[in-house]
């Protein structure tokens, strides 16, 4: 991908998330066996909308976010796929990024992103182990 393509990546694909999760937080908030499944999407929607300023401000663009009416995911389970794969190609994108940029505290911050994806992903993926006991 070229740099604009990564840079477009990033921010719609936050966008989509803080849509989602902010949807899969109410419709999951009280699951049975997975305690926590709300709290969980809501509190990541909250770290999306504060990643998203911060793309923001690092590829001085704006956003223009509107959260955005999205179907409901059908069940736990594909809401945490749909999670778990998102996370991936999250922290392959900012990797990317992170390689592409010059300012090093820009590359940090990016790196940070790539990061937390992973951990998101560690997260998402105990969620799911914990649903098929």
């Amino acid at each position: 991908m070229t740099f604009k393509e990564l840079v477009r990546s990033a921010l719609t694909g936050e966008m989509e998330d803080i849509s989602a999760c902010g949807d899969d937080a109410g419709l999951f908030a009280s699951v049975p066996g997975a305690p926590g499944m709300g709290e969980f999407f809501g509190r990541l929607a909250e770290e999306k909308r504060e990643r998203l300023k911060e793309l923001g401000r690092i590829f001085r663009e704006g956003t223009g976010f509107r959260q955005r009416k999205s179907a409901p995911s059908r069940s736990v389970e594909a809401a945490l796929r749909s999670r778990a794969a998102r996370a991936g190609e999250a922290a392959s994108v900012y990797a990317a990024l992170a390689r592409s940029l010059n300012k090093p505290e820009y590359k940090e911050s990016l790196k940070a992103m790539a990061e937390r994806e992973l951990e998101i992903l560690a997260a998402v993926r105990e969620f799911q182990a914990g649903l098929r006991r």
